[in-house]
């Protein structure tokens, strides 16, 4: 939910600015961190819920 909120379109509008950061326009470098940081969340909480799973005396 958050990650909708955060590429909708008001918020968007925010980013999108004429500057630039390092040669990349803002409304770019915001989309692309605001999508890096959901595959990255998603991982984590991924490699999150499958350690959880492993029990310590399910091993045999």
């Amino acid at each position: 939910m958050l990650f909708m909120l955060l590429l909708n379109s008001p918020i968007l509008a925010i980013a999108n600015r004429p500057e630039r950061v390092l040669g990349i326009p803002v409304l770019y470098l915001y989309v692309f961190t605001v999508w890096a940081s959901l595959i990255g969340g998603i991982g984590w909480l991924i490699h999150r819920t499958r350690n959880s799973d492993d029990s310590p005396t399910s091993h045999e």
